[in-house]
C-alpha cells in the first residue's frame, strides 16, 4: 500500500487508478490535481480522489506521483511538479508513447526520484472522470518500461499495484511499446477516422449513415475518441505510426489487386486468414463483458 498518491490529470484513466486503489484499498490517500476545476470536484464527489490540491501543495512527501494530464501537456507538468518532488518519490505516466516524452523526462528528474514509464491497455471513448470506472483495468496488459537503472524495488512495487487493480503488468522497452502501440492502436485509430470520412464524402452520406449497422459501428467506434488527444498521440510517436501506416497500404493493395485481378483464391486466402487470428484473440476484459 502507498502512504500518499498524487494524480495529475483526472480524467478517464486517472480517474479510473483513483477509483480503483481507493476501493481497493491500494493507498491511504490519493490526491487529485486537474486544471479543470469541475472535473475536480467531481473526481472527489465520485470517489475518484479522497481531497483535490495544487503540486505545491501536495507533492512533497507523496510516494508516488502519477503523471496522467494528456500527452501533448505531460511533460509540462512533470517540469512544474520537478520542484516538488522528494527524494524517494516514483513519478510514472499512463501516456501511449514512450520513447521521446521518456528521455525528455529522464534529463528532468532531480537524482533520488525514480522514473518509470507505464501504459495501461485500456481506455474507452470517452472523456473525463464522469467515465471513470474501477474495473476498467480489469484483464488489461499494463506496459512498464522500465530501464538498466530502475531500482528492482520500485518496479516491484509498481508491479504490485497493476496487479491490485486487476492487470496484467508487462515489461518492454520503450522503442518495442511505441512499435507495438501504433499498430494496434495508433493505426486502428486513423483507419476508424478514414472510413468514417470516406462515408461521409459519399453523395448523400446522411442516408449511407442511416443504413450503417453493426459492423459500422463496432468498427468506427474508437473515432469517437477526443481529436486533441488523439492529434497529439499521432504527432508523438510519427516515426512509428508513419511505418505502420506503410505496412497497412501494402496490405491493402493486396486485398485491391485480387479483386481487380478476380482471383478469388488470393481474396478467399487473405480473408481467412484474417478470420482465424480474429477469432483466435482472447476477451479477457472484464468491464467490456458488462457492457
Amino acid at each position: 500500500m502507498f502512504n500518499k498518491v498524487v494524480i495529475a490529470g483526472v480524467g478517464l484513466i486517472g480517474g479510473s487508478l483513483g477509483l480503483a486503489m481507493i476501493r481497493r484499498n491500494l493507498a491511504r490517500e490519493v490526491v487529485g490535481v486537474d486544471p479543470a476545476a469541475e472535473n475536480l470536484a467531481l473526481a472527489e464527489r465520485l470517489g475518484a480522489v479522497h481531497r483535490a490540491g495544487v503540486l505545491a501543495e501536495v507533492l512533497p512527501g507523496a510516494e508516488l506521483f502519477i503523471l496522467a494530464a494528456p500527452i501533448g501537456v505531460t511533460l509540462g507538468v512533470l517540469e512544474m511538479a520537478i520542484p516538488y518532488l522528494t527524494s524517494g518519490t516514483i513519478v510514472t505516466d499512463v501516456g501511449s508513447v514512450k520513447g521521446r516524452l521518456l528521455e525528455r523526462a529522464r534529463k528532468m528528474v532531480p537524482e533520488g526520484v525514480y522514473l518509470v514509464g507505464g501504459h495501461p491497455m485500456a481506455g474507452l471513448e470517452v472523456a473525463g472522470v464522469a467515465g471513470a470506472r474501477e474495473d476498467l483495468f480489469e484483464g488489461a496488459s499494463y506496459v512498464l518500461t522500465p530501464d538498466p537503472h530502475t531500482h528492482p524495488l520500485v518496479l516491484d512495487k509498481l508491479k504490485k499495484l497493476i496487479q491490485g487493480i486487476g492487470a496484467n503488468p508487462v515489461e518492454m522497452a520503450a522503442g518495442d511499446h511505441d512499435r507495438a502501440v501504433a499498430a494496434i492502436s495508433h493505426l486502428p485509430h486513423l483507419l476508424a477516422a478514414t472510413l468514417v470520412n470516406t462515408v461521409t464524402a459519399e453523395p448523400n452520406p446522411d442516408r449511407l449513415l442511416k443504413l450503417a449497422g453493426g459492423g459500422f459501428r463496432d468498427t468506427t467506434r474508437i473515432a469517437a475518441s477526443n481529436a486533441s488527444m488523439w492529434r497529439d498521440i499521432l504527432l508523438t510517436n510519427r516515426d512509428r505510426v508513419l511505418e505502420a501506416l506503410r505496412q497497412f497500404r501494402g496490405q491493402l493493395e493486396e486485398m485491391e489487386q485480387a479483386i481487380e485481378n478476380f482471383d478469388s483464391q488470393q481474396l478467399v486466402y487473405g480473408l481467412e486468414r484474417a478470420r482465424n487470428v480474429r477469432a483466435a484473440l482472447p476477451e479477457n476484459r472484464t468491464y467490456l463483458k458488462k457492457r
